[in-house]
């Protein structure tokens, strides 16, 4: 059985699997090298210098909006609006304890930029 193996077409076959293997290797090093493209928000989250101490209370409260905003989806547009007003005077809240007064001005010079991105799409 090993003979029949190791003869020319057994040798190719586990050779073409080797390489297989190999290449598959090289490609998933490769995407663990490469940094992830910078986006306006992680230019911004980066430009607030925030400390080891704020880094995951930040984490925290953009996880708070993924879910409040994944949860929004399922309301009328009316019941979006309502939750939206208090959910996010309270994330405003929470920013300010946060924040110290130079990364809120950052913070609050991009959402005005987002929103009037968000207003020039929507005309």
């Amino acid at each position: 059985e090993l003979k029949s193996i190791l003869t020319a077409p057994g040798k190719k076959i586990m050779m073409a699997v080797f390489t297989a293997v190999l290449a598959l290797y090289v490609v998933a090093e490769d995407k663990e090298k490469k940094p992830k493209a910078e986006t306006p928000h992680s230019k911004m989250v980066a430009s607030l210098k925030l400390t080891d101490e704020q880094k995951p209370q930040f984490r925290a409260l953009q996880k708070e909006q993924g879910k409040f905003t994944a949860a929004q989806k399922k309301r009328s547009a009316d019941e979006k609006q309502a939750a939206g007003k208090v959910f996010y005077k309270e994330r405003q809240a929470k920013l300010k304890k946060l924040f110290t007064a130079e990364q809120m001005k950052i913070w609050n010079q991009y959402q005005a930029k987002r929103r009037a991105e968000r207003q020039k799409k929507g005309n």
